[in-house]
């Protein structure tokens, strides 16, 4: 199932961005500023040939991905998506419990929607980011373990954690709630989601990134 939603994405991933011009291609992504468009591609390659070695050495570190941009400056995008898919096939077998599907399916999803904030692309498919969304709920469940019990409901649809009325209650959409956690959304937006609770406690715990300075509004 992760390899089929990984594999999914790449193929989205190429259909955005092989129209576009050098122009576009430069562009910043307003959730990774510091990024262009090719340098989200730059990483999303090197990723996958750490991927497809069963390396974790530094994952998610700024000197992993600066490393992925850098060896990669001056590729072409058709050379970085086929580096990409020259690897993923080291994914197919891996047994759907490996701790590999946490971050290869999340930074696949995360870094797309980048792309597509930059490029004016409508956002994520739901179904997608809905079937990744248990990876993150054993790390979710030992994040809220210290609020106690703990209610989020996406789109609707409660997901408690911990037993016994809640004492920390959020509400927003999946994809508001997972680009959070991801690093996308500010405190501000965040503590907005806290209908019940410490809010500012929620949006200190909830990034794994850290959170942004400032707000990001991006089509879900």
């Amino acid at each position: 199932m992760y390899y089929q939603l990984y594999v999914e994405s790449q193929r989205r991933v190429q259909d955005l961005v092989t129209p576009l011009d050098s122009a576009a291609l430069d562009k910043p992504t307003p959730a990774c500023p510091d990024w262009s468009v090719h340098d989200v591609l730059a990483h999303l390659a090197g990723a996958a040939a750490s991927f497809g070695t069963d390396s974790f050495a530094g994952v998610g570190t700024d000197p992993w991905t600066a490393e992925h941009i850098e060896n990669r400056r001056d590729a072409a995008v058709t050379d970085l998506l086929a580096e990409r898919w020259a690897c993923t096939p080291k994914l197919e077998h891996v047994p759907a419990d490996h701790r590999v599907w946490l971050p290869v399916v999340h930074d696949a999803l995360t870094h797309e929607a980048d792309i597509r904030g930059a490029i004016g692309a409508p956002g994520l498919p739901a179904d997608a980011l809905a079937a990744a969304f248990p990876l993150v709920e054993p790390a979710l469940g030992m994040k809220f373990a210290a609020f106690g019990p703990t209610t989020v409901e996406l789109d609707g649809q409660p997901r408690n954690f911990g037993e016994g009325e809640p004492v920390l209650v959020v509400r927003t959409s999946m994809f508001e709630f997972w680009r959070g956690a991801f690093g996308r959304r500010s405190n501000r937006q965040m503590r907005s989601w806290v209908a019940a609770g410490d809010a500012a406690a929620f949006a200190r715990v909830l990034p794994v990134f850290g959170p942004r300075d400032t707000d990001l509004l991006e089509p879900a």
